[in-house]
């Protein structure tokens, strides 16, 4: 049996390996779900040699850029280790305040596992690892366009302006769903397509129970709304309780019935047509 595991643990470092490699083939295509996010993507940032570590020099988290390597396959990551947890009331920046403060790699990790759960497939694949003797979050380097800030600043239009619109509006309802109260327009990436891949979660899993900004919710996607609901305590703790205070769970849990309550409350106030979509 040992040994089986041990032929059953290389092919899937060689399958990780070769489906980079793959995809760097064709260096214009676009990352689909399953490149950016799952086992192939988890087994390459767990086993690849780093080959470089250098500081970004932008961002509040120090965020490092690593270069790893697989089998003769390079691709790029996000090393993160910054770990603030502050009791009591922390006076943040711009003025306003926060209680329980926390800025931490480990949220980054429990954010990719709650897209995978709920099938938002918006955040790249991230994993705990520890580098030089520091542990961390390891976030796959995704292929963008341009950051909704740019995007923005030159008034570039999504070729479908619906489509773009209901993707916007599945990353308001995550970010409501894992508290997360630093989402701005350099950490929503945009691929050539105009779909969105969300980075920088450090400081979410707030423990509020209540939504932060509900006003963002006009619209739901029915698909996302299924996922959220299917959201259950035992599940989570299982699969985010490594990263995850058991307050934040439950939190999380508390803010995911607010979410559908409001939803039916939308729907009954306009009609399931001009609220909901696929």
């Amino acid at each position: 049996m040992p040994a089986l595991r041990r032929v059953v643990a290389m092919l899937a470092i060689a399958l990780a390996a070769w489906t980079v490699s793959a995809r760097q083939a064709a260096p214009d295509a676009i990352e689909t779900a399953d490149q950016f996010q799952g086992s192939a993507a988890e087994q390459f940032l767990a086993k690849a040699r780093v080959r470089e570590l250098r500081d970004i020099g932008t961002g509040v988290t120090l965020p490092q850029r690593a270069t790893l390597e697989l089998q003769g396959v390079q691709h790029r990551a996000i090393f993160k280790v910054i770990d603030v947890i502050k009791p009591g009331i922390t006076q943040l920046s711009g003025g306003s305040s926060e209680v329980n403060f926390q800025d931490t790699w480990q949220t980054e990790i429990a954010a990719y596992v709650v897209d995978l759960m709920i099938g938002l497939k918006m955040v790249p694949a991230t994993v705990e690892r520890s580098i030089n003797g520091q542990r961390g979050s390891l976030q796959w380097w995704v292929q963008s366009m341009m950051a909704e800030a740019e995007r923005q600043k030159k008034n570039v239009q999504a070729p479908d302006e619906e489509l773009f619109k209901q993707r916007l509006l599945k990353m308001h309802l995550y970010d409501q769903l894992i508290a997360n109260v630093d989402r701005h327009m350099n950490n929503i990436l945009i691929t050539k397509d105009f779909d969105l891949r969300l980075i920088d979660h450090s400081r979410s899993f707030r423990q509020s129970r209540e939504l932060k900004d509900p006003t963002r919710l006009t619209r739901f996607s029915q698909s996302l709304l299924e996922g959220v609901a299917r959201l259950e305590y035992q599940e989570l703790r299982k699969r985010t309780g490594r990263w995850l205070l058991d307050n934040q769970i439950r939190a999380l849990l508390a803010r995911r019935d607010a979410i559908l309550a409001l939803a039916k409350q939308r729907i009954a106030e306009q009609g399931e047509a001009a609220v909901i979509y696929p």
